[in-house]
């Protein structure tokens, strides 16, 4: 590992410690989701993927609502695919014991050439779903084992990617409620007590993005009167913005600091409580992803 890369895993090992210290009920899926954020942080530093060619990003196109995945190819064939998968495949067996044998067929397969990474990638998204389904049947394998390895893949090459385009793209125009790297909607949205901007965080690629507050990020629609926030007791900064007219819910940290330390990804999987009770009252998450999925 770099000395780069370590500060990086040692950056996030402190942030997940400091929020199970402030939200110890979400110790266990914290815990259990650590080892792939840690080898995600490693590997995006040590892979060296070559990031978009900004230049390749059309500004107009964007404006239009074209996201840059649908401009330039993400994911490459030459892609170190096997390394990727093997690493994460370690952090999943750490995390996840209970799918231990899940894992090996995985691994079995993977250094066996009988499932090659970069085929789940070749029409994304939907060539994920189509290769979790395939591979499932044909190796024997649990579809959640499948999903989780491919989901933090993708994650790890899409965030390597776009490193080189975040701020190339910042002041393009974007204003839809999906990503404008990879075409997600995003999965927490965090409210700036400074300036009082709603930033939405895709945990598909990492990314953020500003979009208005009064719009839903889901259907887009800008309805006052049916917009809301949901929040348990007196935890007004942990809330639960709802739509009557998709029937979504985006979980938002509201007033938070510009200062300070983060990761997105752990601050959602600390709010689970509020994904509970939103789907148990009727609305789905703005994006599925691995934790809200119950």
């Amino acid at each position: 590992m770099t000395k780069k890369a370590d500060r990086k895993t040692s950056r996030v090992e402190g942030i997940i410690e400091y929020i199970i210290g402030k939200s110890p009920h979400s110790k266990e899926i914290i815990t259990a989701f650590k080892p792939l954020f840690l080898v995600r942080e490693r590997l995006i530093d040590e892979l060296n993927l070559k990031s978009i060619d900004p230049s390749s990003i059309d500004g107009e196109k964007l404006r239009q609502g074209i996201p840059c995945i649908d401009q330039a190819p993400f994911f490459l064939k030459g892609d170190p695919w096997e390394k990727i998968g093997l690493a994460v495949a370690s952090a999943m067996r750490e995390g996840f014991p209970a799918l231990g044998e899940d894992v090996a067929r995985l691994e079995k397969s993977i250094k066996a050439g009988d499932i090659r990474l970069f085929d789940a990638f070749t029409d994304f998204p939907g060539s994920v779903e189509k290769a979790v389904a395939r591979w499932s049947s044909k190796a024997d394998i649990k579809p959640q084992a499948i999903g989780l390895m491919l989901g933090t893949v993708a994650r790890i090459v899409l965030q390597a990617k776009s490193n080189g385009i975040d701020k190339h793209i910042e002041g393009m125009g974007w204003e839809k409620g999906y990503c404008p790297v990879c075409g997600a909607h995003p999965t927490i949205a965090v409210i700036r007590e400074k300036i009082a901007q709603r930033w939405l965080h895709c945990s598909r690629c990492g990314h953020e993005w500003r979009f208005s507050r009064m719009f839903c990020p889901g259907c887009e629609q800008e309805s006052p009167s049916g917009l809301d926030y949901f929040y348990v007791e007196d935890r007004r900064q942990e809330t639960a913005f709802t739509c009557n007219s998709c029937k979504r819910y985006l979980i938002t940290l509201n007033q938070i600091s510009d200062m300070g330390d983060h990761d997105r990804d752990v601050s959602a999987m600390s709010l689970i409580h509020l994904d509970l009770v939103m789907q148990e009252k009727g609305f789905t998450p703005m994006s599925w992803c691995e934790w809200n999925t119950f």
